[in-house]
């Protein structure tokens, strides 16, 4: 399958929340994902199979779940090309 690009943005959203304590930790699931991402102000930008995305996105959304989260609300874009497309080629 193609490799593709996603945006992905996870937002825990719960009363009186710190979310300080959680976006490390998100960050810490994508890295030991072994896709590749860059960190962006907005969102972590992350390229591998569809299946590999999903499959990250998932496991984010679990991540995301703590004591203090009532919900979380997760957006994602994709780019995808039926040859593949890479972060480099967006540069």
């Amino acid at each position: 399958m193609a490799t593709v690009m996603a945006g992905i943005q996870v937002l825990p959203n719960g009363k009186d929340m710190d979310t300080n304590g959680v976006l490390p930790k998100l960050i810490e699931v994508v890295d030991e994902s072994g896709l590749d991402y860059k960190v962006g102000p907005m969102e972590t930008v992350v390229e591998g199979s569809m299946d590999e995305v999903m499959e990250l996105v998932i496991k984010l959304q679990g991540e995301a779940m703590t004591e203090q989260t009532e919900e979380v609300l997760t957006n994602i874009k994709l780019h995808y090309r039926p040859d593949g497309i890479k972060m480099d080629q967006k540069q």
